[in-house]
């Protein structure tokens, strides 16, 4: 996973599941590039699949959304890599 890049300020969200304060932004896989409104991303403590709104907070995926992210076999990928790591790894509180 790769480290942290600070985009600039971010809406500090919690994660719908667990609860952790969530305020910035890792790659997972491709370019470099800040996070856009629908893209994917995933609590650093459970794991769970979110997904960042147009202020750059996060909510908790739709079925819909983590269909369609199942269709990029290569980010798909990434997303239960990480997942299986973070769980690994076990929750920080």
């Amino acid at each position: 996973m790769a480290e942290p890049v600070d985009y600039g300020p971010f809406v500090e969200s919690r994660c719908p599941q667990c609860g952790y304060r969530l305020d910035m932004a890792g790659l997972l896989h491709g370019e470099e590039q800040k996070p856009e409104e629908g893209d994917a991303s995933l609590c650093l403590n459970c794991g769970q699949i979110l997904t960042y709104q147009a202020d750059l907070s996060l909510r908790q995926a739709t079925a819909a959304e983590i269909r369609e992210w199942m269709g990029d076999a290569e980010g798909w990928a990434a997303i239960e890599n990480s997942q299986r790591l973070i769980r690994q790894r076990g929750r920080f509180h």
